[in-house]
């Protein structure tokens, strides 16, 4: 079977108290009986109660089940046997039988999956022209709703940067959370969230311990202008790039009318999932996956989301190289794609991976995609021959020509320490989230293997 690595069990972990008792439960002793085939991994552990519970995990789509009363998922139990396989490196008893506990959930699984359209009785054409045309207009209708409801928090967008642009930049620590809380508030009352989510980024600064916050609220006033001239004009601007803008506004497409279009750009390929970041606000759990096509080097970012935290069932994890087509959402510069169609889990490299030899470089080609895209401050990029250093009380990252990229703060000491380690201090090719003013190193590259960091 193609187990995951203990990094990649990781992170899968809803929270740090499952991720412990995860940890607690992957003792063999402590399971009644565990078996895997090709598609599904099973357990039974005894609790507290009469009846050991059942625990099932999908492995070609990542999905879990457990008998246990835990609504979170995975619950300790999936983990704890994940973490068990991950320690015996895949060597468990294996079995095509399956249990009916288990067969049961995997073939009601499948049977969704495979779900076949019953017949119906023919529709005449005009029958059929009817239903459509009756369709487009009330898409329509919706739409003109939506776009009405968007300029109307657009315009009161726009007054509220105007005043807090007046007020002058050194005003905005005395605002307060509600100050942008309400704001954003009313955006998402007209369906702008993407322009939430950036008022309330001025709630991220850090006014007392970052000197430089001035500057970053001079970013974030910048990108939602920007938006909201570009809104104001968008019906002079080309289609791709009028997708683009809706879509920063939080106009988004759905994604089964995404996988419905015939227009879109599919790609398939082998796509190195390089890191994942998981983020919950207000009980929406938003998850990110970077990936990185080893023949297309088209870079890509598929979003994720559940509310009050249900699970994520996804195909592609950290770590891994999945061989599938990823759909991507139209945009003149295209990024945020959704997997179309899963094939396979690769366990290395199929493809050499090259980058590029110096910070000077990943900065130039960054520019090159900000330039296209403005709004576009995180990009995937891979720089060679790379070290750790310490300098000033922060650590940096050096290349071969001793220039220096200060690791985010938002890295962790303890995945500082682990790069650290698995390195020795020595240059290695590394995977970065490249930020402008700092980078988040994701994984090593090395020959015709990933190991993730995180």
């Amino acid at each position: 079977m193609n187990y995951l690595t203990d990094e990649q069990v990781v992170q899968l972990a809803p929270d740090a108290s499952s991720l412990k008792a995860g940890r607690d439960l992957s003792q063999e002793r402590k399971w009644l009986n565990f078996q895997s085939n090709e598609r599904v991994l099973w357990g039974e552990l005894q609790g507290s109660g009469k009846n050991p519970y059942q625990t099932q995990v999908d492995l070609n789509n990542t999905a879990f089940k457990c008998s246990c009363p835990s609504r979170k998922f995975p619950c300790k139990h999936g983990l704890g046997l994940l973490f068990l396989v991950a320690q015996k490196e895949g060597q468990i008893p294996s079995t095509i039988e399956e249990p009916l506990w288990v067969s049961d959930w995997m073939n009601k699984r499948s049977a969704k999956t495979h779900k076949v359209e019953e017949p119906t009785e023919a529709i005449s054409p005009e029958t059929i022209a009817a239903q459509a045309e009756k369709q487009a207009q009330a898409k329509a209708k919706r739409q003109e709703e939506r776009y009405l409801k968007v300029q109307n928090g657009i315009a009161e967008l726009e007054l509220w940067l105007k005043d807090l642009v007046q007020a002058g930049l050194l005003t905005i620590p005395q605002k307060g959370i509600p100050y942008f809380e309400r704001m954003a508030a009313r955006l998402v009352d007209s369906q702008a969230t993407g322009l939430a989510g950036l008022v309330k980024s001025f709630n991220k600064l850090d006014f007392v311990k970052n000197d430089d916050w001035q500057k970053k609220a001079l970013e974030i006033i910048s990108k939602i202008y920007l938006l909201i001239e570009s809104f104001n004009r968008l019906d002079q601007l080309p289609p791709l790039v009028q997708e683009e803008v809706k879509a920063r506004i939080g106009w988004n497409i759905q994604t089964k009318d995404l996988l419905d279009r015939e227009d879109i750009d599919t790609i398939k390929d082998h796509w190195l999932v390089l890191g994942r970041q998981t983020t919950i606000e207000e009980g929406l759990t938003m998850q990110k996956n970077w990936l990185w096509g080893l023949k297309s080097q088209k870079k890509a970012l598929v979003l994720n989301f559940s509310f009050g935290g249900m699970a994520i069932e996804t195909p592609i994890l950290p770590g891994t190289i999945a061989h599938a087509n990823l759909a991507f959402y139209p945009s003149h510069t295209p990024l945020r794609a959704t997997v179309k169609d899963y094939i396979s889990t690769v366990d290395y490299l199929p493809e050499a991976i090259s980058g590029s030899n110096s910070w000077d470089d990943v900065h130039t080609k960054a520019v090159d995609i900000l330039a296209q895209n403005p709004w576009i401050d995180t990009v995937p990029m891979l720089i060679e021959q790379v070290r750790v250093v310490f300098h000033q009380g922060k650590y940096y990252l050096q290349d071969a020509n001793e220039t220096i990229v200060m690791i985010d703060a938002a890295v962790n000491q303890e995945q500082i320490w682990k790069l650290l380690a698995i390195t020795g201090g020595n240059a290695v090719s590394l995977m970065v989230l490249y930020q402008f003013d700092s980078v988040i190193p994701l994984g090593i590259v090395q020959n015709y293997d990933y190991l993730l960091l995180d």
